[in-house]
């Protein structure tokens, strides 16, 4: 026997041998090797398919090593591609479905219990009812009293004696008949000894046993009872369970349910059926989504067209239901709402507690109705309000105006051609403010915009200028803005229809009209890359009051109630409504259609009220107050903040507290002025030191605000040393300085 030694020396010398052979011997040799293996027990190599043929059975073999190679599973992507179909459905195997399907007979099985009293009385009352029809039935077989009927009807018509004497003869003769019949007597031979059956079983085991031998008879009578129930009214529906499916709920939507309601609208057959895409889905608000194919000849466009019938077969409003397609025509999405759209209170917008905001990160404007929030960009394009008074318009213009008046680095530009006192808060920090529609202010009005554009051309001349590398695209961003004083600028203007009336009413109105309309709309156009933000309301915005070239360039709109579908395009734009994005009818108030460059929605707007924009717009003043950007209109009542007031904000700056003691503050003016004389002399004591730069603070300090009718008071504080003491607070300060 060879060793694996002598074997690998063979080898080896075989190996050592070829080196010095000929190449024409070396491949005689290779094909002599290769036909003396094709003999060998191994098996021969198969030259039409590659596979390996075993001369004979394995068992035989000696020293054979078969391996076999695992083969890979069939991914989920495979199955799809190849059209294989599950071999368990999912629905057998997830344990969401499991856990619904226990929930629900748990559920049923719990309604039915508590009504079982009201189950066992209709019971019993079809029952009694069915004992005496079949008595009926049977005293009137077997006593032939359709005879007595028929002699009735010839007594009335006077008819001879002779004749209902023949009738009443026949009556008995057919009695008599009826009683000896087979089936007769079969009958009352079985019903004589199933009762004595019953009275045995009865005295031998008692009225336990005896109750489940009377359960056929339950079942004849409730039959009979039953029957002649559908006879006296054929079309009503008779059930001793009640459904315990809520008929307000109506159930979860189903496949099956969603098959029949499309069988009931005709717009499948009786044979067809849908095809369910995965499992229902259930996002945090307990709305529902269900993807299905349609089959051939139906696609989600014709069930779109038919979505009222749909949901008036699923027996749900159509607020609840949205129809979607998929990836193919024939791919269906529909989500089903867990309750009416918008049925409840309008949430309360985030930025009534948000201490601070930024225009950049866009306007929290609501929800859909699917409640998916929705944030407004308004940076790169302005936003159109209109709509019916009282239906919650001034409410959303509120919204942006918030997010406006919460960031320091916003200036705001507010033309109140209303009047009224919707925007008095935002008077405290915008820098221009128009109220009124009278000449005056429409004049004031018109100089604005041509300030605006001349601003918007000096920024566009400053963007050029800049480094290619810091203007990307040719727009403001947030750094250019901080580096060149570039603020965003938003210009709120309400019922903007008035205006124009008053420009149209002057004698060369037209003309002037149409000059205000292109600075308009020049100033949309270009005026959203450089940081200008236009944010316009009207109720009925017409050709006639609301120029077309000045609402076609508003990219986003927002409407209210409208009285009809002419009114709501005037503000979504032309079309809306025949897309099925119309206001009209809306009626109710917060709620609107929201038109976007991406499409058209309703939407719920968030709820900002007039006490809640007050303390917005003074959380706005302080922090420009404090950002040093409260200018124009807003800051036309600010002291100078020069002398001993400036140098008291200076130093409450360097110590980053909020209060001061009046020690801490001469000891923060003696290191910033040494000269200044609040320093602590040589020899004076603490008290005396405290009590002298107390009396020169209130003395500075009421020389500084004489005339103002300002006042600015010491008061307890805690000092920086850690102890209580007599002092001044920031935020007083800053009221002083600002209010």
């Amino acid at each position: 026997m060879t060793t694996s030694m002598e074997r690998d020396e063979t080898e080896a010398g075989i190996d050592h041998a070829s080196r010095f052979e000929a190449p024409e011997i070396r491949d005689h040799l290779a094909h002599a090797a290769r036909e003396t293996a094709h003999g060998t027990p191994a098996g021969v190599p198969d030259q039409f398919t590659g596979t390996i043929r075993l001369d004979k059975d394995l068992d035989d073999a000696t020293g054979a090593v078969l391996e076999y190679l695992d083969e890979e599973p069939v991914d989920e992507d495979e199955r799809a591609a190849w059209g294989l179909r599950p071999i368990i459905p999912e629905s057998l195997t997830d344990p969401g479905v499991w856990r619904q399907r226990r929930a629900v007979l748990a559920n049923r099985v719990g309604f039915h219990l508590v009504r079982s009293p009201v189950y066992l009385w209709r019971t019993i009352h079809i029952t009694v009812l069915g004992a005496g029809v079949g008595l009926r039935d049977a005293w009137s077989y077997l006593f032939a009293t359709e005879f007595g009927e028929i002699a009735d009807k010839v007594r009335r018509v006077k008819a001879d004696p002779h004749h209902i004497a023949d009738l009443r003869a026949d009556r008995r003769k057919e009695a008599r008949e009826r009683r000896r019949e087979a089936v007769t007597v079969y009958a009352a031979t079985g019903f004589t000894t199933y009762t004595a059956a019953l009275v045995a079983l009865g005295q031998t085991w008692g009225l336990i046993l005896l109750a489940p031998a009377l359960i056929p008879v339950f079942g004849v009578l409730y039959f009979l009872g039953r029957r002649e129930m559908i006879r006296r009214t054929p079309d009503a529906e008779f059930a001793v369970l009640d459904n315990a499916v809520d008929l307000g709920h109506a159930g979860p939507v189903t496949d099956e349910r969603i098959t029949r309601a499309l069988r009931d609208i005709k717009l499948m057959t009786a044979e067809q059926e849908i095809k369910a895409v995965g499992l229902a889905t259930r996002d945090e608000l307990g709305n529902t989504t269900t993807a299905f194919k349609t089959p051939a000849g139906l696609v989600c466009k014709a069930l779109k067209n038919r979505a009222e019938q749909f949901a008036g077969a699923l027996g749900l409003p159509l607020e609840r239901l949205d129809i979607e397609e998929g990836e193919t025509p024939n791919d269906v999405i529909l989500w089903v709402a867990n309750s009416v759209p918008f049925s409840g209170e309008a949430p309360l917008s985030p930025l009534v507690e948000a201490k601070q905001w930024s225009i950049w990160d866009g306007v929290p404007f609501g929800a859909n109705r699917k409640g998916i929030r929705k944030t407004l960009q308004v940076l790169w394009s302005s936003l159109l309000f209109g709509g019916a008074q009282g239906y919650g318009k001034t409410s959303a213009m509120r919204l942006p105006a918030a997010a406006g008046a919460l960031d320091p680095q916003c200036r705001m530009l507010l033309a109140d051609f209303k009047g009224g006192a919707d925007w008095e808060e935002l008077e405290e920090i915008a820098h221009r403010v128009i109220i009124g529609a009278d000449p005056a202010s429409v004049d004031e009005f018109i100089a604005l915009i041509d300030e605006l554009i001349e601003e918007m051309d000096s920024r566009f001349a400053t963007i050029r200028r800049m480094p290619k590398a810091e203007r990307p695209d040719m727009r403001l961003t947030p750094e250019m803005a901080e580096s060149h004083d570039m603020p965003v600028l938003m210009l709120l203007i309400d019922e903007i229809q008035e205006a124009f009336g008053v420009v149209l009413a002057r004698k060369d109105g037209l003309k002037e009209f149409a000059a205000l309309v292109e600075k308009l709309a020049r100033l949309i156009r270009r005026g959203r890359a450089c940081g200008l933000i236009i944010i316009a309301a009207a109720q009925r915005p017409s050709a006639k009051s609301v120029p077309t070239d000045f609402r076609d360039v508003i990219l986003k709109r927002y409407s209210v109630h409208t009285v009809d579908d002419t009114s709501s395009d005037m503000i979504l734009g032309d079309g809306q409504a025949k897309r099925g994005h119309s206001a009209a009818g809306l009626g109710q108030i917060g709620v609107g259609i929201l038109a976007e460059e991406s499409g058209s929605e309703k939407i719920m707007t968030d709820w900002i009220s007039p006490q809640h924009f007050t303390h917005i717009c003074a959380r706005g003043r302080a922090l420009r107050i404090a950002a040093r950007t409260l200018t124009g209109y807003a800051a036309s009542g600010l002291l100078s903040v020069v002398g001993i007031l400036a140098q008291m904000r200076a130093a409450f700056d360097r110590a980053g507290a909020d209060e001061l003691g009046s020690t801490d503050i001469a000891r923060l003016l003696h290191d910033e002025t040494p000269a200044a004389g609040w320093g602590q002399r040589d020899g004076e004591s603490d008290r005396a030191w405290a009590s002298r730069v107390g009396v020169r603070l209130g003395r500075e300090i009421e020389e500084a605000l004489d005339g103002s009718g300002r006042t600015l008071d010491r008061v307890k504080v805690t000092t920086l040393g850690g102890t209580e003491g007599r002092g001044f607070r920031r935020e007083d300060l800053n009221l002083v300085l600002g209010a």
